[in-house]
């Protein structure tokens, strides 16, 4: 099976309220274990891995691996937060389906990873203090170097 190498850069502040340290942000993977991304700022976390790919009935790539969730049509990655007792403060949920078959072949053709950016400098929560979380958009480019 093919993979292709990705990097996602976290560009904020992290959640209103949360009590975790370093080991409890990152990327979550199917077994709620969280990969520890690179610091690279005060504001800024760089995540490096790889994921696996197969072609679609409709030509679409479908992502395979460990960080890895929902449905083979709508695909994401999670970045969480884990509070101090176990559970999850906050959840971005990354989407990985405006990743074409064309973005995929040119990453894999140039050895250089598909690169995903999300700015969150504005983090909020509601009123009682739970924070939001959700969606979050994020495009996804060719690097521009390794």
């Amino acid at each position: 099976m093919d993979s292709v190498a990705l990097r996602f850069i976290y560009d904020g502040v992290g959640p209103v309220v949360w009590n975790g340290g370093p080991t409890d942000f990152g990327l979550q993977d199917k077994n709620d274990l969280l990969m520890q991304g690179k610091k690279i700022s005060d504001h800024e976390f760089v995540f490096d891995f790889q994921l696996q790919v197969k072609t679609g009935k409709e030509g679409q790539p479908i992502f395979l691996g460990d960080f890895c969730h929902g449905s083979p049509k709508d695909r994401f990655l999670y970045l969480s937060w884990r509070s101090l007792q176990g559970h999850y403060a906050q959840r971005f949920l990354l989407p990985l389906t405006n990743i074409t078959s064309a973005h995929v072949a040119l990453a894999q053709e140039s050895g250089v990873p598909l690169v995903g950016v999300l700015r969150d400098h504005q983090p909020k929560a509601t009123s009682t203090g739970v924070n939001i979380g959700g969606r979050r958009s994020v495009e996804w480019t060719l690097a521009v170097g390794k």
